[in-house]
Formats: C-alpha cells, structure tokens, sequence
C-alpha cells in the first residue's frame, strides 16, 4: 500500500516561507497552487488538483450564489507558487493572515494537496471536530474494521 497522506511538523520562517517535509517533496514538484483551505488553513495543490477544481466549478452543480462565493473565497485567490531549491514555499500573507499561520505550522499531505495549519490552530479544529470524527468511526464500524485476517 502506498501511503498517500501523512503530517509532519515544520516552521515558517520569517520571510512567510514553510518548509516542506522531505518525504512530501516529490509528489509536489514543478507548478504548484496555493489559496485558502476551507478550515482555516492554507491549501496548496498540485496542477491537475487545481485543474480539477476550475472543472468542478464549472460543472452545473452550483447555482450563481454559490458559485460566486467559491470564487470570492477560494478560486480569486489562487497564487502559483513552488518549492525553492531548499524545499520552502512562500505563503501569501493574505493567506498567512486567514490561517493565522505562526511559527511553528503542521504540514498535511491529502494525496495531491498539502495543508499548511498553524499547530496551534489545528489542535483546535480538532477538538471542534472530535465529536463527529467519533460519529464516523462508528458509522464505518471501527471496531470491526481494523481486525485483520
């Protein structure tokens, strides 16, 4: 099995630059796309990620309103950005400043999108969320889901 997701701890640095763990690097070479996450924290994508994106926007499922507020908070905002030669990738400090992006950050990967967390700010969104992270574990079963052979 491939993993495709993971986290790791990292810092921004002073100039609005996060450092990009090692072992998420490679699947994020070349163009990449930074905007807005939708829980308070910075999304970057990869090309096709944010190809599909534009794609989905278009598709018909959003009426006008909503379509509008997906570009407003999200597709307006979109910035090209790459990883440097010592694998950072600057922030905008719009987004920096939405995220509430800190010093120390949590670098999380989702196959072909990274999310920058203030670590902080992540540690909350968890706790707001653990109720229903719970909810779906029991839904899928969790206590028979993880036997094995």
């Amino acid at each position: 099995m491939e993993l495709k997701t993971g986290a790791a701890e990292s810092t921004l640095d002073d100039k609005g630059r996060v450092n990009i763990p090692t072992r998420f690097r490679d699947q994020f070479l070349g163009k990449l796309f930074i905007t807005r996450g939708m829980d308070k924290c910075a999304m970057i994508m990869t090309e096709a990620a944010c190809e599909k994106l534009y794609q989905a926007e278009g598709n018909g499922e959003l009426n006008q309103e909503e379509r509008e507020a997906l570009k407003n908070n999200y597709l307006r905002l979109i910035n090209e950005v790459e990883l440097d030669k010592t694998g950072r990738i600057a922030i905008p400090s719009h987004i920096r400043k939405y995220a509430n992006l800190t010093r120390n950050c949590l670098v999380i990967r989702d196959e072909h999108r990274l999310f920058v967390w203030d670590l902080d700010g992540f540690e909350a969104h968890l706790e707001e969320t653990n109720d229903l992270a719970k909810s779906a574990m029991n839904k899928l079963g969790s206590h028979d889901i993880f036997k094995v052979g």
